[in-house]
């Protein structure tokens, strides 16, 4: 990666952290839950037969079919089985209206027969909004003011099958990076998994799926023209990302997965596979070693690849018992140089049969190992040679042992530590994981975080006009982290802004888990089951008569709460979005809205 990038940890702000925590009571009290009916049912496109990857069901496996507008966080979106985006403005709890329709997909019926994902939708300002469609058509929309009593049906400013003809793809985030009279650009970041040829693939499993990430720039440069894509990125992985955002001056991404993206396509600059390209089509290809080598106590043996047709006679070999020069043809140098030691030229020979060409130096000093054939150069791979790998073998042996505790302390009855010994902490993580800023122009890391031993827990909305958060275990807490505009050179682009006490063990409990999210305050969190059951988890707040813990003796001052809501229906929840005063869930036929904050 780039010789400037900064490895760096992620570092808690400690004021936000209680080293004292008492754990969540349990209480009783009744959330107001209201509920109003779905319209149409909801779109939810399922994984198909031929969707069976890793890439797959992390990318497509869980979608939350609930949006929220982060900017009018009282109005909260959901897409039906006719493909009509449903708008529930909620001002009373207690005067629900149905929804209203405010824009539709075109091209329903011949469409939603092809391959497709859900729909997706994201807000970028508080009057523009981008959907794609799941089949491959991204739409950037005039939405007008969606806080608004009269429903105004959204306009199409741009639709455009960004990723190719009927390959389909979600939004992950998308942000306006300049908007005035004159001037519009919005940045989108699509996902998309496709199956690419073996010799295109980065995968190693056969299914040779890779992951997408299209940064898409649409621009509208003065007021007389129209929308169009003014840039594309494309970057590769072998794995769907579980955090993915656009930085907020739109300069760099933000990207959180278990294996490395790579910029392949950059319609502005030359990308780094590009340049590789260049550079092959320039010089010889040197990602084969020109020769491979091994070596006795006796002998030196190199060896190399011809073509099959090459006669003995275009083979040059010149030999002094310090320096070697052969050659095919005197025209194509193969090792020239001077020998790391001497060696016996009557006893060395060479042989040419099929294109292998196998020079055998006999050393003047046997029993001494070389590190190279000839001085300085790099062109040649060495083979560990069988019997040689087997007598180094044998001098090792006696620093490891097959036995459980072969040579125990005389007298003791410890019979050393095992398998049975391992808790489940000393295990590694199977996956490595890295939470990474990559600038947009450079296209080089510039921040990297080992996140091996924090576990992801969700992603949230917490300002409008900035990146997701994205919440990690640390220890048994969770931790929501902001990515930050104002980072100065060499400092870390994320920092600490709230903390859930126990949330990472809370989580790990919940076996039947779907959702998990937190409100723009971070004044809860909610973990949502697949059906019915949906938990509140309140930050501590000061209580008016202070208690004292029986088994510290420690004052208490202040409690978190946790709650628990079941809802009437025992259908699939689809969908949740929180909301500082409300947690909103949608199911397969109802909406509900639980009033999570009284006043």
């Amino acid at each position: 990666m780039a010789g400037n990038m900064c490895t760096e940890s992620l570092q808690a702000d400690r004021q936000l952290l209680d080293p004292h925590f008492d754990g969540y009571k349990l209480s009783l009290d009744t959330l107001p839950t209201y509920s109003v009916n779905v319209i149409s049912g909801i779109d939810e496109v399922k994984l198909r037969g031929d969707q069976y990857t890793l890439q797959h069901v992390k990318a497509f496996g869980i979608h939350n079919h609930l949006i929220l507008d982060q900017w009018h966080n009282n109005c909260v979106y959901y897409v039906n089985q006719q493909w009509k985006v449903i708008q529930h403005r909620i001002i009373l709890e207690s005067q629900l209206e149905p929804g209203n329709e405010v824009f539709e997909a075109t091209d329903r019926s011949e469409r939603c027969n092809k391959p497709r994902h859900n729909v997706t939708l994201n807000f970028p300002s508080p009057d523009l909004c981008v959907l794609s469609d799941g089949t491959g058509s991204l739409y950037l929309l005039a939405t007008g003011n969606r806080d608004c009593a009269a429903v105004q049906p959204w306009q199409t400013l741009f639709r455009e099958e960004v990723c190719g003809f009927y390959k389909p793809f979600v939004i992950l985030h998308s942000m306006v990076q300049s908007s005035s009279a004159l001037c519009i650009s919005v940045d989108c970041l699509l996902l998309c998994i496709e199956e690419e040829s073996a010799e295109e693939s980065q995968s190693t499993t056969p299914s040779h799926f890779t992951a997408f990430l299209d940064w898409v720039t649409i621009t509208k440069p003065n007021e007389s023209t129209s929308f169009g894509v003014s840039r594309k990125r494309r970057l590769r992985s072998q794995l769907a990302p579980f955090y993915a955002a656009i930085e907020q001056r739109g300069q760099a991404l933000l990207i959180a997965s278990e294996s490395e993206y790579e910029v392949i396509n950059d319609s502005d600059h030359t990308t780094t596979e590009e340049t590789k390209a260049e550079d092959l089509s320039a010089k010889p290809d040197t990602a084969h070693p020109l020769f491979t080598w091994t070596q006795t106590s006796e002998d030196v043996i190199v060896t190399f690849i011809l073509l099959p047709s090459t006669p003995k006679t275009d083979v040059q070999f010149l030999l002094t018992a310090e320096t070697i020069h052969l050659a095919i043809n005197s025209s194509r140098d193969l090792l020239l140089g001077s020998f790391y030691r001497q060696v016996d030229v009557q006893c060395s020979t060479w042989t040419l049969e099929n294109g292998r060409l196998e020079v055998t130096l006999a050393k003047s000093e046997e029993g001494v190992m070389w590190p190279e054939v000839v001085e300085g150069n790099p062109d040649g791979q060495y083979v560990v040679d069988a019997d040689q790998a087997r007598i180094i073998h044998e001098r090792l042996a006696h620093l490891t042992s097959q036995q459980l505790n072969p040579d125990p302390v005389p007298g003791s009855t410890q019979s050393g530590i095992g398998p049975h010994d391992l808790e489940e902490c000393d295990a590694l993580p199977e996956e490595y994981s890295t939470l990474v800023r990559l600038d947009g122009n450079t296209h080089q890391v510039t921040n990297r975080v080992s996140l091996s031993s924090h576990q992801f827990l969700f992603n949230a909305q917490t300002h409008p006009d900035k990146p997701p958060c994205i919440c990690l275990r640390h220890d048994v807490d969770g931790l929501l982290w902001q990515p930050d505009l104002s980072t100065k050179e060499h400092t870390s682009p994320w920092y600490h802004t709230a903390t859930y006490n126990a949330l990472g063990y809370v989580q790990a409990s919940k076996m039947d888990r779907k959702y998990s999210s937190c409100p723009a305050n971070c004044s809860y969190a909610v973990i949502c089951d697949s059906t019915r059951h949906v938990y509140v988890y309140r930050q501590p707040t000061p209580i008016s008569t202070p208690l004292r813990n029986r088994k510290s003796g420690r004052v208490v001052g202040q409690i978190a709460k946790q709650q628990l809501i079941s809802l009437e229906s025992i259908d699939d929840i689809l969908g949740i979005a929180c909301a500082d005063e409300r947690v909103y869930v949608l199911t397969t036929n109802k909406l509900y809205i639980i009033r999570v904050t009284l006043t």
